[in-house]
């Protein structure tokens, strides 16, 4: 109990003795007791607004990409596992559309099949011409055959009655007669040959006649396996499906495009800046609002205006560096198209990410 009441005594004793023993050893040090006995608290630097904006503008992230949006062209259909032979463009030249981009190896096999296809082609037109010459002179010969055996054919019947008379007043014989009848049915039968040979030609001169038709159906046929080799001559080129600059080239001569196309082609003769506007903040932006872009690659800020605001509520995918920065976060597109003189210094930055600030007033 004793050393209990000490223990207490001496507790009491050091709340009320220390302040006086720190002034005394602050005295013996040459320092100012009541300076020293200040604490200094750092402050946490505000962050500053960018300068000439206003507290109610819209802040966003977002990449700049071209007018339409980059274009990966890819192998034509049917191209299978065709490799690249020849390319035919280098990074940051202009294309224009149906321009051939590249060629693939499958091209001499589809050469050939489309020149065979030609010769054929006109083989079949050179059949036709031959079939409708050859049906028009049968036709000529069959009507002067046919008119022929008409002629034979009264003769005949003339004949026939002459010896039938001639048989009726006993002053002919019996074999000249039988003659006369077999001659008249044999003229009458070449009538009949003659007359189905017109018949079969009678359409030349209209072109609606049997030969003449299938040789034309011959014609069509390689005709269309003309077309046939041309669409397959058409797999074997890689063609700009339209204008712009190759900002890419992700396949060489030798390799298998992937996924990713051949090249990359975008028309960076105007540029625009896609952000990506938070949900909550989206009805403050409007069409025509002044917005100016920054990045630490550019030298200076790039200007535009909203030109348009989409109308899905899509999720984030330009992400901040923040490590607080939410990843699911709801947003809207908003298309800002920049001033020419931005265009013309954006240009070589295709994809980069900006921070945009979007002014709440329009012009």
């Amino acid at each position: 109990m004793l050393a209990g009441s000490l223990l207490g005594v001496g507790m009491i004793a050091g709340i009320y003795l220390q302040p006086l023993v720190m002034r005394m050893v602050l005295e013996l040090a040459g320092l100012d007791p009541v300076q020293s006995s200040a604490v200094t608290v750092p402050q946490q630097e505000e962050s500053q607004p960018m300068p000439g904006a206003a507290a109610s503008d819209v802040v966003a992230l977002g990449r700049l990409v071209p007018n339409g949006g980059t274009l990966a062209v890819t192998l034509p259909n049917g191209a299978g596992d065709a490799r690249i032979a020849r390319l035919m463009v280098s990074e940051g030249e202009r294309v224009e559309a149906g321009q051939t981009i590249a060629e693939l190896d499958n091209m001499p096999a589809l050469l050939a099949a489309r020149a065979s296809a030609g010769s054929n082609l006109a083989a079949q037109q050179a059949a036709l011409e031959q079939v409708r010459a050859s049906t028009l002179a049968s036709l000529a010969e069959a009507r002067a055959n046919h008119a022929a055996a008409e002629a034979t054919l009264t003769l005949a019947n003339q004949e026939l009655e002459r010896q039938g008379k001639l048989a009726a007043g006993n002053s002919t014989t019996q074999v000249l007669f039988d003659q006369a009848r077999a001659n008249a049915v044999k003229a009458r039968a070449e009538l009949g040959r003659t007359a189905a040979l017109v018949e079969r030609y009678g359409g030349a001169e209209t072109g609606n006649q049997s030969d003449i038709l299938l040789a034309a159906r011959n014609l069509d046929l390689a005709r269309a396996n003309l077309a046939r080799a041309d669409e397959d001559l058409a797999a074997a080129r890689v063609v700009a499906p339209r204008a712009g600059i190759v900002l890419e080239i992700h396949t060489r001569v030798g390799g298998k495009p992937s996924a990713a196309g051949v090249v990359t082609i975008g028309d960076i003769a105007q540029m625009t800046a896609e952000l990506e506007v938070y949900q909550a903040d989206i009805k403050q932006v409007a069409l025509g609002q002044i917005t100016s872009m920054t990045a630490q690659a550019l030298p200076a800020p790039l200007t535009g205006k909203v030109t348009r605001i989409g109308q899905i509520v899509g999720r984030q995918s330009v992400m901040s560096t923040e490590p607080a920065a939410n990843a699911d976060a709801r947003v809207v597109r908003v298309t800002v198209t920049l001033d020419a003189d931005s265009s013309a210094r954006a240009g070589s930055y295709t994809n980069l990410e900006v921070i945009g600030r979007i002014g709440t007033k329009t012009e």
